[in-house]
C-alpha cells in the first residue's frame, strides 16, 4: 500500500514518495510529486502494482439539486470494501462527467462523511443510475465519453423486459424455463385470457413490482389486481383493454401467463437471486426468499413482500440447478450486453418441481439477508480490482 494525497483547497491529488517517481491514478492520470503538504488534505491508501493505483471506481448516481440520489447504503459498504483493499470509489452524476475527469462526491468511512472532490477519469464506471428515464437522458453522453477513453461500464443499462425475453427465449437451453409472454394488445390479451385462468400485465421498463397487475377470468367477467391492492371488475375484453390504453402507449405493456407455483402457507411465494461475472462464467451469490401477503400480485418487498429463509421453507431447493440456470443466463446475456457484472433473478418452482424465470433484473436491489449483502460487496470489489489488472493502460 502507497499513500497519496488529496488537497482539500486545491482540489488535486498529489504525492510524496521519494525519488519522484510515477504512480498512475485512474485513466491516463499521472499523480504529480510534492515535497510537502499544503495546509489542508486527506489522505488514501491505494494498492500500486506496476506504477499504477487503484481501482478508482467511478459510481454513476442520479443527479438531484446539488448532489445525488441512489442506494446511499451500498455507496458506502462499496467506497468501505474498496478501501480496504487499495482502491477509491467516486460518485458523480452524468454532469459532472468530462474529459477532465470527475467531479463528484467521496465518503470518508473513518470520518463518517461525504467530501466534495475532483478526480481523474476512472478505471470502470459502476452504472447506479436510479430509472431507466435517467438513462434516456444521460446514458448515451457518457457511453460515448466511455468509448473514447476505453472505460467499462458495469450494469451497462436496465432491462426491457421484453427485450429480455426474447433475448432468453433464442437461447435453446433457457426457453424451457420462460412462461409464455407476448406483447400487450388487444388481440393478444384475449387469446391470453381466453388460454390462461391467470395472466400477468407487467411494464415492460419497470422495477420493484411497480405497474404489475393480475388479470383472472371469471367467466363472466374479468378481475384485475394490481400491487397497490385495488381490485377492478371489467365486462369485456375491450373495457379491460381501454384500461391499460389510458397511461400511455400499450406496447409499452407486456402479458405473460400465470404459472401455478409451490404456495408457502397459503401465500405466493419465489426464490430471489443474486448473481455476479466471474472470468467467464456467473455465480450464485445467495438465494434469499421473498413471499406475497395473501392479497398481494408480487412478492416484491416494497410493495408488500416478506423475506423469510431457505430454512423456514418446507420443502428443499435444487440448488445445484438454480446455479446451473443462473450460469446459462448470466453467459447467454453477456453475447447481448458488455460487462454484464451482476443481476439478480425471481425464479418460482411448480408443485412437480419445475423452474420458471419470472424476472432478471440488471441492477439489484439490496437484500436484506446479511451474509447476502456482504458476499455481494466482495464480490463487486473483486470484479473491480480483476477489470482494472487488465486495464494499466497509461501515459507517461
Amino acid at each position: 500500500m502507497k499513500q497519496l494525497y488529496y488537497d482539500l483547497k486545491g482540489k488535486s491529488w498529489y504525492h510524496t514518495n521519494q525519488g519522484k517517481e510515477k504512480i498512475f491514478l485512474g485513466k491516463f492520470f499521472s499523480v504529480p510529486h510534492k515535497e510537502s503538504h499544503p495546509r489542508e488534505y486527506q489522505s488514501f491508501h491505494f494498492q500500486v502494482e506496476e506504477n499504477k493505483a487503484g481501482p478508482l471506481v467511478g459510481i454513476m448516481a442520479s443527479p438531484k439539486k446539488e448532489g445525488f440520489i441512489g442506494n446511499i447504503g451500498l455507496f458506502k459498504r462499496l467506497q468501505l470494501s474498496l478501501a480496504r483493499k487499495g482502491g477509491n470509489s467516486i460518485v458523480f452524476t452524468p454532469d459532472q462527467l468530462s474529459d477532465d475527469g470527475m467531479d463528484g462526491f467521496c465518503f470518508l468511512p473513518a470520518h463518517r462523511n461525504w467530501i466534495k472532490m475532483k478526480a481523474p477519469l476512472p478505471d470502470i464506471i459502476y452504472n447506479r443510475l436510479i430509472s431507466h428515464e435517467d438513462e434516456v437522458k444521460h446514458l448515451e453522453k457518457v457511453r460515448n465519453l466511455a468509448d473514447l477513453y476505453d472505460i467499462p461500464i458495469f450494469n451497462p443499462c436496465f432491462f426491457d423486459k421484453w427485450e429480455l425475453y426474447l433475448q432468453l427465449k433464442s437461447h435453446q437451453e433457457l426457453a424451457p424455463f420462460l412462461p409464455r409472454t407476448s406483447l400487450m394488445n388487444e388481440e393478444n390479451l384475449a387469446e391470453f385470457l381466453q388460454t390462461y385462468k391467470e395472466v400477468y400485465i407487467k411494464k415492460r421498463k419497470s422495477k420493484k413490482g411497480i405497474g404489475l397487475s393480475c388479470i383472472s377470468n371469471n367467466g363472466h367477467s374479468y378481475i384485475l389486481k394490481t400491487t397497490s391492492t385495488k381490485t377492478l371488475l371489467f365486462p369485456s375484453i375491450k373495457k379491460l383493454y381501454q384500461y391499460f390504453c389510458k397511461d400511455g402507449p400499450v406496447h409499452s405493456y407486456i402479458i405473460q401467463e400465470a404459472i401455478a407455483t409451490l404456495p408457502f402457507e397459503g401465500r405466493k411465494f419465489d426464490y430471489r437471486i443474486l448473481a455476479h461475472a466471474n472470468e467467464r462464467d456467473f455465480d450464485t451469490t445467495g438465494i434469499g426468499v421473498r413471499v406475497a401477503t395473501k392479497q398481494q400480485v408480487t412478492t416484491h418487498v416494497p410493495a408488500g413482500g416478506s423475506i423469510v429463509s431457505l430454512e423456514d421453507l418446507p420443502f428443499e431447493l435444487d440448488v445445484p440447478a438454480i446455479r446451473k440456470l443462473i450460469n446459462l443466463c448470466g453467459k447467454h446475456l453477456s453475447t447481448f450486453y458488455d460487462n454484464l457484472g451482476e443481476f439478480s433473478a425471481d425464479i418460482g418452482v411448480t408443485p412437480d418441481g419445475k423452474l420458471f424465470l419470472f424476472e432478471l433484473n440488471a441492477k439489484p436491489m439490496d437484500f436484506d439477508e446479511p451474509e447476502i449483502k456482504t458476499a455481494s460487496i466482495e464480490k463487486l470489489t473483486d470484479l473491480f480490482i480483476a477489470k482494472s489488472n487488465k486495464k494499466k493502460e497509461n501515459v507517461v
